[in-house]
């Protein structure tokens, strides 16, 4: 029975693979003839009009979404204060920003990382905003043993610059130019 069912695996195999190309050459025939009948569909669509919108219109954005450069250092001190959070595949960051220059970040991991972390970590920290750029320094935290395991993997300064900032989200920029991070507010 064994040796049986290996030959018929081994047939179905062979015949799979003369059968293969025909198939696929007649899918890539039965396609030619299909973008060709597409083709002269497109051809028969009248062109779009074109939007009647000024250039200057389509520039303007509105006051909740500007970019950071856009806005005075008093106006991106206000928006920043408050409570943020992100969720990422690692771990769920809530970041609450002081006005008096202090924040708190309780960090609770997720997967692999609750085993490594526990269930969260509360950092300290000691907050800078140089234009738009925001600078995040751990000064202490809970429980310290897991705080310096943070520090020695990412650091205990955090240099981004931040890229944009709305009423209920802000996100920041890499050393690369890219948008890695997305906060949303959960309150002020």
């Amino acid at each position: 029975m064994k040796k049986t069912g290996i030959v018929i695996l081994a047939l179905v195999g062979l015949a799979a693979a003369f059968l293969y190309p025909s198939a696929n050459s007649n899918r890539r025939q039965s396609g030619r003839a299909q973008t060709h009948n597409q083709k002269r569909v497109l051809h028969q669509i009248p062109a779009r009009v074109t939007s009647k919108i000024k250039p200057a219109e389509t520039q303007h954005q509105p006051e909740s979404n500007q970019k950071s450069a856009e806005l005075t250092p008093e106006e991106l001190l206000a928006r920043l204060v408050g409570k943020w959070e992100q969720t990422k595949s690692t771990s769920r960051q809530i970041l609450t920003i002081n006005e008096n220059g202090t924040a708190t970040m309780v960090i609770e991991p997720q997967g692999i990382w609750r085993s490594v972390l526990g269930k969260k970590v509360t950092i300290d920290i000691e907050w800078r905003l140089n234009a738009a750029t925001l600078t995040l320094r751990a000064v202490g935290g809970s429980p310290e043993n897991k705080l310096d395991y943070i520090k020695q993997l990412w650091g205990s300064e955090f240099v981004r610059e931040i890229h944009s900032i709305e009423e209920k989200m802000f996100t920041l920029r890499d050393d690369q130019g890219d948008v890695s991070q997305k906060w949303i507010r959960t309150s002020y």
